[in-house]
């Protein structure tokens, strides 16, 4: 059996967020990039350090012939997910990759030195670490989350999401053969570990049932299901929309790209989705979509329902978690307010129900 390398995979205590502020992010466009800014503003952000930043259009980088007029994301990468050197190259490939095939993506910029990322030594405030830098150009637009949901902006979801999983499917790396990260869900085990986060008694144990059922139904039948590239995170913060607030303009945050099911992306734009609408039943629309590009097994559509909930635990568990050891970054809960609320909906209702909401049985 292969063996995990402890240090692959978060620990409760463990910190990894980078320090941050814009004289850092500033200093390190110019120095390795050889970027004058502009403007800068930072991003929201889980255990990265992201800043939107524009630049002047002189400058000393030999590998940018015409600077973005949209401007860069500066990314300073968490301590855990740099030293996983080979998959900063294998998602960089993959970004590359992406954007020569019509999928609208951040795209890698190379240093003054001609490399796609540089690791760099930190030092504020007594915080140590070595941490990875990265530059991508950045895609406009505004975030799904902002943007009035419909019906149809719902199955331009799910098409999406099948399609992107459609052109993953002839992508490959070997640094994904063996990468581990805590947000997968094939981790939910490991979940167990950061429920005391969950201060809430009857949550905690809500969390631990939705654990077990998921380590029963969906782990013991994974050989049977098909698998591919995905990219793990196909959340409200990550779609970039049209300027008519219906169509993807541009995926972003490629972060938790892995080997996994193809289930499982689908299981984790449902959970965002339903989160952002408010409504269990609206996830027929992201479904419908789907299926106008990949049509679900039966038993895919089983173990839909106990994914869906095994993710928005995931985000609940971990969220809080976050949260109790950086408790300035807001942004962690923002699936707090609304993803008990659903979760306690959604996780009583018989599967017939469920699966007929979103128009997977007659």
């Amino acid at each position: 059996m292969e063996r995990e390398n402890e240090h692959d995979v978060l620990t409760p205590g463990q910190r990894i967020r980078p320090p941050g502020s814009d004289q850092i992010a500033t200093h390190l466009l110019k120095e390795f990039y050889g970027l004058d800014v502009l403007s800068i503003n930072e991003l929201n952000a889980y255990d990265d350090r992201n800043y939107h930043v524009v630049c002047n259009e002189s400058h000393t980088n030999p590998h940018v012939t015409t600077i973005s007029k949209y401007g860069y994301v500066l990314k300073i990468m968490n301590s855990l997910d740099s030293q996983k050197r080979h998959v900063i190259e294998a998602q960089t490939e993959m970004l590359i990759f992406l954007n020569q095939r019509d999928i609208n993506c951040p795209l890698p910029v190379k240093t003054v030195h001609g490399q796609y990322y540089t690791l760099v030594n930190l030092n504020v405030d007594g915080c140590v670490g070595s941490y990875a830098v990265r530059l991508l150009v950045y895609r406009p637009g505004e975030l799904l989350h902002r943007v009035p949901i419909t019906g149809e902006l719902l199955r331009n979801v799910g098409n999406f999401t099948a399609k992107l999983d459609n052109v993953l499917m002839t992508f490959s790396h070997p640094a994904y053969s063996d990468h581990k990260t805590l947000w997968m869900l094939n981790s939910v085990p490991k979940l167990r570990q950061f429920t005391y986060a969950v201060k809430n008694t009857d949550e905690r144990e809500l969390a631990i049932r939705v654990i077990l059922a998921f380590e029963e139904d969906v782990l013991q039948v994974i050989p049977q299901l098909e698998e591919g590239m995905i990219h793990g995170d196909l959340n409200e913060q990550n779609l970039v929309m049209s300027s008519n607030g219906r169509e993807i303009a541009a995926v972003i945050d490629f972060g938790d790209a892995h080997r996994a099911c193809l289930i499982f992306e689908l299981a984790i734009t449902l959970c965002y989705m339903i989160l952002q609408a408010g409504d269990i039943a609206m996830g027929k629309h992201v479904v419908e979509g789907y299926q106008e590009v990949r049509k679900l097994t039966d038993l895919e559509k089983r173990i839909l329902k106990v994914t869906v909930c095994a993710r928005i635990c995931q985000s609940l568990v971990m969220g809080a978690y976050s949260h109790l050891h950086d408790p300035q970054n807001e942004y962690l809960l923002v699936t707090q307010k609304s993803g008990w609320t659903l979760l306690k909906k959604l996780w009583p209702l018989n599967q017939d129900d469920v699966l007929r909401n979103w128009g997977l049985l007659d």
